[in-house]
């Protein structure tokens, strides 16, 4: 069973890799965001009943980031999606110099995603986002230090750390050049 799992993960990894089509890409977020075990979050209230579960846990900013006011998102994560992104800030952190970066966005209800929809053209509306599963979140690229102005050492420093975290099987991420964001999504 686990070669099967191997393999099957090993496909999409190439696939992955090869894609030159960003919605192809982001099917591999999905599939990985499926398999959270968490079903897509409808509402305000489901949420609540899945922190209550403890299913999501609440997220604070820590060493290495910091977090934008989220206008259509919600500051939740699964535990091991926050575990990942306090690895990406405290790597960020160390690699840069004692810098950090800012997260923009986090889990979204079905609501949240069809509001946003209606002023993001990278929203999608006609599935469902890696963000309502809990474990999807994006960092600009374009925000270090409470600043938003793109640095291409800090941008190519950030970029490293999630390569490195994403061959190490902990993360999916795409750069998003609409919203100057990397887009992750935890596996």
């Amino acid at each position: 069973m686990k070669v099967l799992q191997y393999l099957l993960l090993s496909i999409c990894l190439f696939i992955y890799a090869k894609s030159s089509s960003a919605q192809t890409k982001y099917d591999v977020h999905l599939v990985a965001a499926k398999r959270t075990g968490i079903p897509p979050i409808k509402n305000q209230s489901h949420l609540t009943s899945l922190v209550s579960k403890k299913k999501l846990v609440i997220i604070f900013p820590k060493t290495g980031y910091t977090i934008a006011k989220l206008t259509h998102s919600k500051p939740y994560l699964t535990a091991k999606g926050y575990k990942v992104l306090k690895e990406i800030g405290s790597n960020f952190y160390k690699k840069s110099g004692k810098k950090t970066f800012t997260v923009t966005s986090v889990t979204r209800t079905i609501y949240d995603q069809k509001r946003l929809a209606r002023v993001n053209s990278n929203a999608v509306t006609t599935k469902l986002s890696s963000h309502n599963y809990g474990c999807s979140f994006d960092i600009s690229y374009i925000r270090f230090n409470r600043r938003k102005a793109p640095n291409a050492k800090l941008e190519k420093t950030l970029q490293s750390v999630l390569t490195q975290l994403q061959k190490q099987g902990k993360l999916y991420f795409i750069k998003e050049y609409r919203e100057k964001c990397f887009h992750i999504t935890v596996r």
